[in-house]
């Protein structure tokens, strides 16, 4: 009986690692959410690139459970000074990073048609408002609310966010980004959509996206094939990108846009691919008053500027700063740095203290 019940409980466990989770990433920061998140973090990530949750996620998709693909979403968590740090992390299984299946674009093809609540959606979008009020210095009484939304690498983002920023009671960081999404299979994810419902829920006033990694690949719009790489691929993406900007300025909301950063020579993803994806982020925030964009390129690389698992703290130490995948941000010593760079960045471009 013991031997089945471990045999049971070791299976739950694989099945529904990436569940297990996203809920220790939504428990009260402290050692047992520490300890937790370890633990499952690499499990979940086994599950995800071998498959073995799709039986799981495939139920929940049946049932309708959750407000994201693979998952029901986590609630809120209390920081210590009693606001809500985290107001959803869901993640799907990560999806391939180089293409979709026929499927898939028949999904997206679907989904990416036009109607009338979309169109009515893209007229109410216009360009930043040119009196976007400058962000506040957090305190009592100005709380600064912070969206985190993006793909997976937008998770490790979230994660170093909320261990940086999570125990100050002036700050609130809500953890929205969901794994193996991005603005190539709109059919799968359609962030557009969605970043319009967090805008209108939580009222951020700065929004941090980071997201890309599954962006390196072709897609349909309507019967059109958009070809990666081609004019047309950046045409229809960088209007994508605009969309997001231009929905959160519009909603009173500052926007840093995280750039992809520099992926291992032997991870699944083209670091000249990344460098595409880059220079529509940048250009597209030059145009928009309330928007920056970051470079991470230079942030996690070595000073020849090349790709390193490993890279010296703050004190000077070498720690892990990337998953051996060569693509992810490893915890805690990539997210932190992560992290800690792009809080430098808001304290910069916005002239406020974090």
């Amino acid at each position: 009986m013991l031997g089945v019940g471990l045999v049971c409980f070791a299976t739950w466990l694989v099945l529904d690692a990436r569940q297990l989770y996203t809920s220790s990433l939504a428990a009260p920061l402290g050692a047992r959410r520490s300890v937790a998140v370890a633990i499952l973090r690499p499990i979940a990530r086994a599950t995800e690139a071998l498959g073995l949750d799709r039986p799981v996620r495939e139920v929940d998709r049946l049932v309708g459970r959750g407000a994201t693909p693979g998952g029901s979403a986590a609630p809120a968590v209390a920081t210590p000074g009693g606001l809500p740090a985290a107001a959803r992390t869901a993640s799907p299984v990560r999806a391939h990073p180089l293409g979709t299946t026929v499927a898939q674009r028949a999904t997206a093809q679907a989904a990416t048609a036009p109607t009338a609540g979309t169109q009515q959606r893209r007229r109410r979008v216009g360009p930043t408002r040119p009196g976007l009020p400058p962000l506040v210095q957090p305190r009592p009484g100005h709380v600064l609310t912070i969206l985190d939304v993006g793909d997976s690498i937008g998770e490790d983002l979230g994660i170093g966010l909320g261990n940086l920023l999570g125990g100050d009671p002036w700050v609130r960081v809500l953890q929205d980004a969901v794994g193996s999404t991005g603005l190539a299979a709109v059919g799968y994810y359609n962030w557009p959509v969605e970043l319009e419902k967090e805008l209108e829920t939580y009222h951020p006033k700065l929004v941090v996206v980071m997201l890309g990694g599954n962006d390196a690949q072709s897609f349909d719009v309507g019967s059109t094939y958009v070809g990666f790489g081609t004019p047309l691929w950046r045409s229809v993406y960088s209007r994508r990108v605009a969309t997001m900007m231009d929905e959160a300025t519009s909603a009173g909301a500052h926007v840093l846009w995280v750039g992809m950063p520099i992926m291992s020579p032997q991870s699944v993803l083209s670091n000249t691919d990344m460098q595409l994806e880059n220079t529509v982020y940048a250009s597209e925030a030059r145009h928009r008053a309330g928007v920056a964009f970051m470079s991470t390129w230079r942030l996690l690389a070595t000073p020849t500027g090349q790709y390193s698992e490993y890279l010296p703290d703050a004190s000077g130490n070498l720690v892990q700063v990337r998953d051996p995948d060569g693509v992810h941000v490893d915890a805690p010593g990539g997210t932190d740095l992560l992290a800690a760079g792009v809080v430098r960045e808001i304290e910069r471009v916005w002239h406020i203290r974090l």
